[in-house]
């Protein structure tokens, strides 16, 4: 038993039963081992929750040099965000704890390179690194947690008894509200990201 091994089967327990339900007891049942085991490699659950996010740090895609950057950020982004859909339960982990093992710095790694062979400095390239970090885990955030699903504004709410109907007082709120829980998530994570790297490219200077 490794680190590793603690970790794998630390993601099959939140994949399968959330966050919450993950334990150093839980955890040692699933290894069938004792909770105290545990403890020669990790010290405590916040320690196993980062091993997990190591973990799915490194499932993201790091694309070849050659690319071009703006595809080769194409790549990595669109990976991360399948990586969060495929662990909804565990997504959150990756907005907690940042990048640190090889594996899981390896795009990172790639994005960096493809950024400084395409003539951006190190300073721009940091500026886009939290950038596109930014919109990635928003986009996450929102995406998972359904903010537009159960946004008050989807239902034309009809006010109360202190103050008159929404489509009275905030009219364009009535209007454009309903719309926009009917977005496609693709086609806008998309969108968004043509914007990101459109700015980034017209903004950020290079040497």
């Amino acid at each position: 038993m490794n680190e590793r091994t603690i970790a794998e089967a630390a993601l099959v327990v939140v994949d399968t039963e959330g966050i919450g339900a993950l334990t150093m007891r839980r955890l040692a049942e699933q290894l069938s081992t004792s909770p105290m085991a545990l403890y020669h490699h990790l010290p405590d659950k916040e320690a196993v929750l980062e091993a997990v996010a190591q973990l799915l740090l490194a499932e993201v895609e790091a694309p070849p040099p050659g690319l071009g950057w703006q595809e080769t950020l194409r790549r990595i982004m669109r990976s991360a965000r399948a990586v969060a859909l495929r662990h909804p339960h565990a997504a959150s982990l990756i907005a907690r704890f940042p990048p640190r093992t090889p594996d899981a710095l390896a795009f990172v790694e790639a994005g960096f390179r493809s950024f400084r062979a395409a003539g951006f400095s190190p300073s721009s390239t940091a500026t886009a690194y939290r950038i596109l970090v930014g919109y990635s885990l928003g986009t996450q955030d929102v995406e998972l947690g359904g903010y537009f699903a159960t946004h008050p504004a989807t239902r034309s709410p009809n006010g109360s008894l202190d103050q008159p109907s929404t489509d009275r007082i905030l009219p364009t709120v009535a209007e454009i509200g309903p719309l926009l829980a009917a977005g496609d998530p693709d086609q806008e994570f998309e969108h968004g990201l043509d914007i990101v790297l459109t700015g980034i490219e017209a903004i950020l200077p290079r040497e």
